[in-house]
């Protein structure tokens, strides 16, 4: 695990954090636009009518924007806090001391966001823990939003306790993304780095390019520095060189 990696996935206490992360911001699809309503529905001071939400989905569709736009969200009129699984194993594994302290905010938090939840499958102890959590912010009436690659009743190796209470609210899946979104992305991620990219190109890259969002942005990236480096416009040649593709 690099430096970078560590860093980005230290718990967040402090919301608004992130504020790249927004609703406003998230290129929804027909397979997200379900998730994202829900989400936003979810960060709202109103009651909801259920009081966990889970998404489900493939790396790189947008959960954790989500769940980073839901703390944003909730943060203007109440406490949110954000905690990625890894880190909260690790706080687990240091001790029931340490676990105390790092996760005492959690006696005054609105909504506990948790992200990456495949992570916690194997792990008994960290379930357990995170068990009583549930049902003590259940019990204060509070809100619970996780988000994980697999669906909560799917998840391997996870004591039946704890699907059970993941199960109880709403699961929201986000599928991949489609062309007519992917076509509204490839020109929104090149504006963002302060690139033009023609809609020729644009429909070139639809037939090459992952439905994923990490791998539209590092295209794009290599698109910008290729740019950058030989001073000229987007080309179809240049986008060639640029993502290593044959030039026939």
């Amino acid at each position: 695990m690099s430096r970078q990696d560590s860093n980005s996935r230290q718990l967040i206490l402090n919301f608004p954090a992130r504020p790249e992360y927004t609703f406003d911001n998230f290129i929804v699809s027909k397979g997200t636009e379900f998730a994202w309503d829900t989400a936003r529905q979810f960060a709202s001071p109103e009651p909801a009518p259920y009081q966990t939400l889970f998404l489900a989905g493939n790396t790189g569709l947008g959960k954790t924007h989500l769940l980073m736009a839901t703390g944003n969200l909730a943060s203007e009129t109440g406490s949110a806090l954000y905690v990625h699984c890894e880190d909260f194993l690790h706080t687990v594994a240091a001790g029931e001391e340490s676990a105390a302290s790092a996760l005492a905010p959690l006696e005054n938090v609105d909504i506990f966001l948790m992200d990456d939840m495949d992570r916690i499958a194997g792990h008994p102890a960290a379930q357990e823990i995170l068990y009583l959590i549930y049902n003590t912010l259940r019990e204060k009436d509070k809100k619970i939003m996780f988000a994980g690659r697999t669906p909560p009743h799917l998840l391997p190796a996870t004591e039946s306790y704890l699907r059970s209470r993941f199960q109880w609210g709403m699961t929201a899946e986000l599928k991949p993304i489609d062309d007519a979104t992917t076509a509204r992305l490839i020109p929104k991620l090149a504006q963002d780095v302060g690139l033009e990219i023609p809609d020729k190109i644009t429909q070139f890259l639809l037939t090459r390019l992952p439905r994923d969002f990490p791998s539209i942005k590092d295209a794009i990236a290599r698109i910008n520095q290729e740019s950058f480096a030989r001073k000229q416009k987007v080309t179809l040649p240049l986008v060639k060189a640029a993502l290593g593709l044959p030039d026939s």
